[in-house]
């Protein structure tokens, strides 16, 4: 294996060419999501998105004739080329989804050696996306694109090395590729080590470990990561209290925009989870919310408007 099966530079190139000048959106849109390895014109893709109108122009108008020119080096041989032909139909990108037509290219790609196709037609059977369900043949699939340089391809089996799926069992082994995957720029694994932590099933439960892994997902910035170990250490649900660094954890993913952390925020406020129930603070983050598109917080501001007023307790003399 050879860095030039992850050299995608050619392919940006023929579909940036073909689509420069388009005024569809539906174009730029089929390129954020076919996303090539070093996409050079990501953001500018997105600008012009920005300056489409949205309501128009929604297919596809230049991208299949980069498709045709993809196609056509495909056909002479070359593997990357291989490889976004199956990509291509498997997704659907200017042309009708085709399954398939994607498993017969990704195919041709891996008898020219490809990992990605590997990697891509391993998930397939994995899932029986497209395929019969498979899970010997995923496994066998995946570790080939694990072994070459598919680091999220390694992160799956690890995952499927926790359980057996498709192959034996070995959990000490699958937490290792889930570190190694992890350290590679796979953040999700982290994820994965951390639920495997609280789970305590495969290995012993660990409730430290499983902070510590959710605490170094969150430190690369993952939103999500965020907002799920701040509620968990403000509603103190997975063993570990930490009030004002769960609210910062659950703030830091609001202001990044991760919806669900505003609707969180607002109903622990509402129930007095961990904190002091404040029905103004719980308003202000629902309606914070709605403002970010969390559609989920109209629902919950209305239900909170339409409580009817809370007093405490009464105490009961003995």
């Amino acid at each position: 294996m050879t860095a030039s099966w992850f050299d995608d530079r050619e392919i940006d190139e023929i579909i940036w060419e073909e689509i420069a000048q388009s005024d569809s959106r539906g174009d730029f849109v089929c390129y954020l999501i076919h996303e090539p390895i070093g996409s050079r014109y990501r953001d500018e893709a997105k600008e012009r998105m920005k300056s489409i109108d949205s309501r128009k122009n929604l297919a596809p108008e230049s991208y299949g004739r980069a498709v045709a020119r993809i196609r056509q080096l495909a056909e002479s041989g070359d593997p990357v080329a291989t490889f976004h032909m199956g990509k291509i139909h498997a997704l659907g990108l200017s042309i009708p989804q085709n399954l398939p037509l994607a498993v017969e290219w990704y195919e041709k790609a891996i008898a020219l050696g490809n990992p990605r196709s590997h990697a891509n037609l391993g998930w397939f059977y994995q899932s029986g996306y497209g395929v019969p369900l498979d899970q010997q043949k995923a496994f066998e699939l995946l570790s080939f694109g694990a072994e070459n340089g598919i680091h999220s391809a390694k992160a799956t089996v690890g995952i499927m090395r926790l359980t057996g799926e498709g192959c034996d069992a070995d959990p000490e082994l699958g937490m290792l590729l889930l570190e190694e995957a992890f350290d590679a720029g796979v953040v999700a694994a982290g994820n994965h080590l951390a639920d495997t932590y609280f789970a305590g099933a495969v290995v012993v439960r660990d409730i430290e470990k499983g902070h510590e892994w959710l605490f170094r997902v969150a430190e690369q910035g993952d939103q999500r990561t965020m907002a799920i170990l701040g509620h968990y250490l403000v509603a103190g649900t997975h063993g570990k209290t930490d009030i004002p660094q769960g609210l910062s954890l659950l703030e830091k993913a609001a202001e990044m925009e991760h919806l669900p952390a505003f609707l969180w925020l607002g109903s622990l406020y509402r129930n007095g989870t961990g904190v002091a129930q404040d029905t103004e603070k719980a308003a202000l983050w629902f309606q914070r919310g709605i403002d970010a598109g969390n559609f989920e917080c109209v629902a919950a501001l209305s239900r909170l408007k339409n409580e009817p007023d809370q007093e405490p307790p009464k105490k009961t003399l003995h």
